[in-house]
């Protein structure tokens, strides 16, 4: 039985899908050329395509050198395009019709696994059979209109590096096939015949921690990253870990490099007691009103909840005046009490008045209660949600609003009436939530993994206050839709990280739009995972979660600097990449969360 449909622009696939499919889906973008190959000159390719006798399809890729000297082909060079439909719109356009795709070339033994947004089968595979991929880059669109951030691009797919002689031939082969989901797929890859796929416990790895994998035990005991391959019968397969110190040096050289190196102290200017963008290159503090992500304020007030963490377990006097003088920066410059309005800059700026702003806001002041108990702290994170609120934002999906935390420690500062007010707020954004279901409003991006994340903690989270089940109901749902943005790649990089693809054109020094893995509101998922296996019982979410917020951790660095995202690809528009970006900048929230999560968070 013939299952799939296909058709053909010009010699290369324009549409794939699965004949019983009753969405229709198609898995190639409408631009995408599925399949072109792209070489240095001399090279003459060949492709051929056919079924095979279990309704694989299978592709054929055959480079001849045609000159009669060698060429040589450094990794990079020779790519295969592979556009598939992973891009964004509406969530009801997305989820029925888009793919999220986990790339992983690890050698021999590479594989995509493309798994429809909404998470109905069947979903699309591939499974590497011949020759040998080292690494992909991404080719995305600059210039056609909301494309930034909703559409991840075309994978180029690279072989390992390679020397043809003059008339000789390398032969890459792959076969696509049907699959029910990821735990299906999975189980195809560990019965499929000469393919090795390695497994561990952990991938990011604390240092001196027990770590077993396919190979044996992992050597822990030096911080940085590792690469293990394994042979088989169709070459060398790879995968990499990072090992990382221990949680709480991570806390201490983070928030020491944040005091010494990232307050601004310029007396009589807004900025003084400001945290700002540390530049590793440079060794310079950076700042840009008029970039909404590089300013004062946002994203970065997690470096101020990280320090509040942080003299929570150290004594140190100059990170507590540190802490001081952060906190007048924020009640001067950022938080205008008198309206309960969190500002978007310095000097009460409104140049965007954005509602994410709010929930971080109040996160440093529940962190300022629990480090001085002083009842003003808490008070001041209810009202900064009620602001929120006022603002309109039950109908928003914000990050990180504490609600079970703000709920109890009202209570525990004995303002039962508070707690109660506060309570009716959150239960009715979470009711909101429900009622929306998997409908998602767009946000900043139309639909992202960082949109259905809060939307399932915040549902968990009035379940555990509530008792309600059409709560816990609704975040089962919602739960499906977040596990497929993950992969189980053999990389820390990419196992149990969500996918992101936008965050280092923003946030970063490079300005490059391509994949960030890891990138630190990954650990969303997390949270999730972590409150979902608390509210149930169920160990494996808790184990997901762990793998999930370990994630984010690879972005810090022994000596306490940081990045603000790891840009994966090989390169990006042909701009060379997988590198972590110079700028420390908003990354902070990745710590935090694994740090403090738990009764605390969840």
């Amino acid at each position: 039985m013939n299952l799939w449909q296909l058709q053909e622009t010009d010699g290369y696939l324009t549409r794939i899908s699965f004949r019983d499919d009753p969405l229709g889906m198609n898995w190639i973008r409408q631009d995408g050329q599925w399949g072109k190959v792209n070489t240095p000159p001399g090279i003459q390719v060949l492709a051929a395509r056919a079924l095979t006798e279990d309704d694989r399809l299978e592709e054929t890729y055959i480079l001849t050198n045609e000159t009669e000297y060698e060429i040589f082909c450094p990794e990079g060079s020779v790519s295969v395009e592979v556009p598939l439909n992973d891009c964004y719109a509406e969530a009801d356009t997305c989820l029925p019709l888009r793919c999220h795709a986990h790339v992983w070339c690890g050698g021999a033994s590479s594989f995509i696994m493309a798994l429809r947004m909404g998470g109905a089968s069947p979903h699309l595979g591939l499974i590497l059979k011949e020759g040998a991929f080292g690494s992909y880059s991404i080719r995305r669109s600059l210039t056609e209109s909301h494309c930034e951030s909703n559409t991840r691009g075309t994978f180029l797919l690279h072989p390992e590096a390679f020397v043809l002689r003059p008339g000789a031939t390398v032969r890459f082969r792959w076969q696509m096939l049907r699959h029910g989901g990821k735990e299906d797929f999975l189980r195809i890859l560990r019965k499929e015949a000469d393919f090795q796929l390695i497994e561990s416990d952990r991938w990011a790895v604390f240092q001196g921690e027990n770590v077993c994998w396919t190979g044996g035990m992992l050597d822990t005991s030096v911080p940085g990253e590792i690469q293990k391959e394994l042979q088989t019968g169709s070459g060398r397969s790879f995968a990499r870990w990072m090992v990382i110190p221990d949680r709480m040096t991570l806390l201490k050289n983070r928030a020491r490099f944040i005091v010494t190196r990232q307050q601004c102290h310029l007396p009589g200017s807004r900025l003084n007691g400001a945290y700002l963008i540390y530049d590793n290159e440079t060794n310079l503090q950076y700042y840009d009103h008029e970039t909404h992500d590089h300013n004062s304020a946002r994203e970065r007030v997690g470096m101020g909840v990280i320090v509040a963490l942080y003299l929570q377990y150290f004594q140190d006097a100059e990170a507590e005046e540190s802490l001081k003088q952060y906190t007048d920066f924020i009640l001067r410059e950022i938080y205008d009490e008198s309206r309960q309005m969190v500002c978007n800059d310095a000097g009460y700026s409104l140049n965007w008045h954005r509602l994410y702003n709010y929930a971080w806001v109040a996160v440093f002041f529940t962190e300022l209660y629990r480090l001085y108990g002083e009842e003003r702290w808490i008070v001041r994170a209810a009202d900064v949600l009620e602001g929120y609120y006022r603002q309109g934002g039950e109908n928003f999906y914000a990050i990180g609003i504490p609600m079970t935390a703000i709920v109890r420690l009202l209570e525990d500062a004995g303002l039962s009436s508070r707690s109660q007010q506060m309570r009716g707020l959150f239960l009715r954004h979470a009711g909101r939530i429900a009622e929306t279901g998997i409908h998602y409003p767009p946000s900043e991006v139309d639909y992202e993994q960082s949109i259905v994340a809060p939307a399932v903690h915040m549902l968990l989270m009035g379940y555990q206050m509530s008792g309600e089940e059409r709560l816990l109901a609704a975040a089962r749902e919602m739960l499906e839709l977040l596990t497929l943005f993950n992969g189980f790649q053999p990389d820390y990089h990419l196992n149990e990280v969500a996918i992101r693809h936008w965050d280092g054109r923003w946030f970063g020094k490079s300005g490059l739009l391509g994949d960030t893995f890891p990138h630190y509101w990954s650990s969303l998922s997390g949270l999730a995972f972590e409150c979902y296996g608390r509210v149930t019982g169920e160990q494996k979410w808790l184990d997901r979660a762990e793998n999930s917020l370990r994630g984010s951790l690879p972005l810090f660095f022994p000596d306490g600097s940081a990045s603000c995202a790891m840009i994966y690809p090989r390169s990006v528009n042909g701009t060379p990449a997988a590198f972590y970006d110079p700028w420390a900048n908003d990354q902070d929230w990745g710590l935090y969360y694994y740090l403090r999560r738990g009764d605390d968070l969840t």
